[in-house]
């Protein structure tokens, strides 16, 4: 991280603040802040993806984007884990993605059987666990799955009635993917709270398929749904999220700059109105004292925000009276402290000069320094020490010592306790304009050719990497209000909670928005400078930054103590065979770098003494831990709620699709093994291991005899579909899902709760340690025994957990994995990227299968030269309709570019 030190052009109230500056420029604060940044760099992640929604048997496209807090290239990591959780936070699939210059390329092969719900990805790295989920990227998104039990669902919700009586009117109407009304239907309707039922009824629709239900409002809270089903058909249900949007009330915040008010200072207050539904209301009012005297109006300017002036005096109170739906209502404003500090920015009145007001109270006025920072990201742009016992200090500063995005300034007290904090977006100046050269309308099946053109803010060629995706309008509806790159790493990145339009911020950058970039700053809490994490005695880092191919770890002995000196090898069989070695250090560390990179390797670990002879030293490698399924984006609303006809046809289309092209479609989801007829259930297992547990599914000799080299962790995985590591699972059969602080083996959402081989139970290698252990020790076993080592494997389940019984052919049992002096260590694949299919119309093409794709084109790496130009084609698919353009990059230097544009496709009849 870098200082940047400048002039400072004028000081006022502070006449010897030159002199400060130049010798208090690296001071105490300022040094913490700068050591921690040191130790803990942050890292930014963003994906872009080719749609906003999916079908179940879909690819999911995306580009991934790893930058430095300043936006520019990153090289300290070079593994980004990208995550798939379904709607109960369930991990269906992790990808590990190469990066090359924080690049990365990747895709999702949704299973056709994959459950209708709202799904998120989450993306990071290994380092970016030290930084915590806030720096994590999420996205969330529906994954549709359209089948004759799917029903359509068009409703209505309004709150009625008053006070203590208001009830939730819902009026519905339910109908099948042909829309066709599901007419005297009886239902039953269950009030949920996540997975919970609250409450039953029963009803039945009309002939036409409508219900209306009233739900008391007392009970009800955000985040509540509606899960109604089929009495006779249980596979025929639908949710529907409840919404609370009450017209009588509203969320007012007051928000002083700075972070509160202080008696006989003029200080500003901003405030947002959010309605019940979450967004930005629009209120106007007037200030008034608890002597009811009006001391001045206000007024929201953007999706409810806004700000006024305020002079608190002691023994006041202050109140914002408004009106709503017809009614007055009456907000207290904040209680404004005796004595403090104040800190006020003022950007927009000059267009070169920034102003910043610090003031004191008489109490807080003292011949001991305070100090202002002022930070971009990791970057300290400003560090300087302030004279308060005249009661005030301004600086005035130039606005092109900032650089983009937002600026976080912050007031210290001589004792370096953080007093006022206050963020501000003050430039916007780098940018890359993309244009578009193209027809505006083509035949069907016609070579669409687009000409790419990046320029930065003065006119020029960019050299820049960008990602492009052409969808069909038909079948994909894009948001009105959707974020993209510019937004995510200017805005969204750095604060927290729903941002609002954030991609209209950016649109015009004039005066206006400007103003209301400025309310938002003031309103919104923001990601980062914990101070009580930052100015703390500094820890080393828990979680490295992967880099190369390398494995790491270390030797132990006796009480944990470091064993040097020690020679290990590595070995690895494959199609490639690896055999290299490397000695501990004194620390008992141990590095084996610049290995190759092998596809699907598995390394078993070898330790010998001076004398050759095997060691008694305990292998620790530095393996990657997942982390918690936290930090996930909120869910989003089925599709089949109040739908028009293009998701529906993307649905259907999609479906059609994965039947139609499963020959052309390079397969990306890999060779599973053939069902077999479960059979040869163990008749005491019920005695040896539960009362309840029955034959599940099971792997017979012949098929393990096929795949002699393939490691019984990929043969459960393959097989059982659902077998993971996870830390999420139901404690009991009837008990809520459960979240636990380690992994364990599970299927879906159940426990692996035992785990045997020849009969014995995997528990006995570690008897006496904890659940941690064990799932280490399972976790050695499945990476080091193979297909050839195993005669059956056999899986049973019961009314909430699963049994593995698993019978190898030396009969050892589960120690075979645990000789001493040996580690066998399978890290997780890296995921390459495919190439998108597209097909090719020439003269002679005489196919009439149709051509169903959503996602026409897609490009993640198109690379604009010297001259800031690139190109690329596609055809146009079967059917007239219009497709939207976008794309979105980076010139790795602090710069990125959006731009979203449409184009006709036409009969070949019709005129272009």
């Amino acid at each position: 991280m870098k200082l940047k030190s400048f002039i400072l052009f004028a000081l006022l109230g502070c006449c010897d603040a030159t002199k400060m500056w130049a010798q208090e420029t690296r001071a105490s604060v300022s040094n913490l802040v700068q050591a921690h940044y040191s130790l803990f760099p942050t890292e930014k992640a963003y994906l872009t993806f080719d749609k906003p929604y999916y079908s179940a048997g879909d690819t999911l496209w995306f580009k991934s984007l790893l930058l430095n807090a300043d936006h520019n290239i990153n090289t300290r990591s070079d593994r980004l884990y990208v995550e798939l959780f379904n709607d109960s936070s369930q991990l269906v699939e992790r990808l590990v993605l190469p990066l090359n210059n924080g690049l990365g390329f990747g895709q999702f092969a949704l299973d056709p059987k994959l459950a209708d719900g709202s799904y998120s990805i989450r993306a990071y790295t290994n380092w970016q666990q030290n930084l915590g989920a806030d720096f994590y990227f999420s996205k969330s998104f529906y994954i549709g799955n359209a089948t004759d039990k799917t029903w359509l669902l068009t409703s209505s919700q309004q709150l009625v009635g008053q006070d203590g009586k208001r009830s939730l009117d819902i009026k519905a109407r339910l109908s099948n993917v042909k829309n066709e009304a599901a007419g005297y239907r009886d239902l039953e309707l269950y009030l949920m709270n996540g997975q919970k039922r609250l409450m039953r009824t029963e009803l039945q629709t009309t002939q036409d398929g409508f219900f209306d239900i009233k739900l008391p409002a007392v009970n009800l809270n955000p985040g509540y749904s509606l899960l109604i089903l089929d009495k006779k058909d249980k596979l025929k249900k639908a949710i529907l999220p409840l919404v609370l949007k009450d017209p009588d009330n509203l969320d007012l915040q007051f928000m002083p700059e700075g972070g509160y008010l202080v008696n006989d200072i003029y200080n500003k207050i901003a405030f947002k109105a959010i309605g019940t539904d979450g967004l930005g209301q629009e209120i106007s009012g007037k200030i008034v004292n608890n002597r009811k005297e009006q001391l001045g109006t206000f007024a929201s300017t953007h999706l409810g925000m806004g700000n006024f002036f305020l002079l608190p005096k002691k023994d006041e109170t202050y109140f914002a009276v408004f009106n709503l739906n017809g009614k007055e209502k009456q907000m207290p404003l904040p209680l404004a402290k005796p004595e403090g500090t104040t800190l006020r920015i003022d950007h927009l009145n000059k267009p070169d000069s920034l102003y910043v007001f610090v003031k004191a109270s008489p109490a807080k006025r003292t011949d001991q320094a305070y100090e202002l920072l002022a930070q971009v990201g990791d970057s300290i742009i400003l560090a300087t020490k302030l004279n308060l016992q005249s009661g005030f200090s301004n600086l005035k500063l130039p606005k092109d010592i900032f650089p983009d995005g937002i600026v976080h300034f912050t007031l210290f007290s001589p004792e370096k306790q953080p007093l006022n904090e206050r963020n501000a977006f003050i430039n916007f100046k780098q940018h890359i304009k993309l244009d578009f050269e193209t027809r505006t309308s083509y035949k069907t099946k016609d070579s669409i050719a687009i000409d790419i053109t990046a320029t930065d803010e003065n006119g020029k060629p960019v050299k820049g990497t960008f990602a492009l995706a052409v969808t069909d309008d038909a079948q994909v509806q894009q948001p009105a209000k959707a974020g993209n790159i510019n937004s995510y790493y200017l805005l969204q990145s750095n604060l927290k909670g729903l941002v609002e339009d954030a991609s209209w911020y950016f649109k015009t950058f004039d005066a206006h928005s400007q103003a209301a970039l400025d309310q938002l700053m003031l309103t919104q809490g923001w990601v980062g400078y914990d101070w009580n994490e930052i100015l703390k005695k500094q820890e080393s880092p828990k979680f490295i930054a992967e880099n190369g191919n390398k494995i790491t770890g270390r030797l132990t002995g006796l009480f944990n103590k470091p064993v040097p000196d020690i020679r290990l090898t590595l070995l690895s069989l494959g199609k490639d065979v690896l055999l290299t070695d490397t000695v501990s250090n004194k620390n008992g560390d141990f590095t084996f770098d610049n290995l190759p990179l092998l596809d699907s390797a598995a390394y078993t670990i070898k330790i010998k003494n001076a004398k050759g002879k095997v060691s008694s030293a305990n292998i620790a490698v530095n393996e990657f831990v997942p982390a918690l399924p936290f930090g996930l984006a909120p869910k989003v609303n089925p599709w089949y709620i109040n739908s028009d006809s293009t998701a529906l046809k993307s649905l259907l289309n999609a479906k059609e699709k994965v039947k139609q092209n499963e020959r052309l479609m390079a397969p990306l989801t890999g060779t599973t093994l053939k069902e077999v007829e479960i059979k040869g259930a163990n008749p005491n297992i019920t005695y040896e291991v539960a009362w309840d547990a029955r034959i599940n599914q099971f792997i017979t000799e012949e098929e393990l005899k096929k795949v002699p080299r393939k490691t019984l962790l990929d043969l459960l995985t393959e097989r059982f579909k659902g077998f993971k590591a996870g830390n999420s699972w139901y404690p009991s059969c009837y008990s809520r899902m459960g979240h636990y602080s380690f992994d364990e083996y599970v299927i879906g959402a159940n426990l692996i709760l035992s785990i045997r081989i020849d009969k014995i139970s995997t528990y006995k290698v570690v008897q006496g340690a904890g659940p941690r252990e064990w799932f280490e020790a399972n976790k050695q076993i499945f990476n080091y025994l193979n297909a050839a080592d195993i005669k059956n494997i056999q899986l049973y389940k019961g009314c909430v957990f699963y049994y593995l019984e698993i019978t190898t052919r030396s009969g050892n049992g589960p120690w075979v994995a645990t000789a001493p002096g040996v580690y066998v260590y399978r890290p997780l694949p890296l995921s390459l990227g495919k190439e998108f299919y597209s097909p090719k119309y020439t003269a002679d093409h005489t196919s009439t299968v149709p051509d169903l794709r959503s996602t026409i084109y897609w490009n993640a790496n198109v690379i604009t030269d010297e001259n800031g130009k690139a190109s690329v084609s596609f055809y146009a698919a079967d059917k007239p309709t219009s497709y939207t353009i976008k794309a979105e990059g980076t010139d790795l230097l602090g710069r990125f570019g959006f731009k979203q544009s449409r184009i006709n496709i036409v009969k070949p009849t019709e005129s272009k």
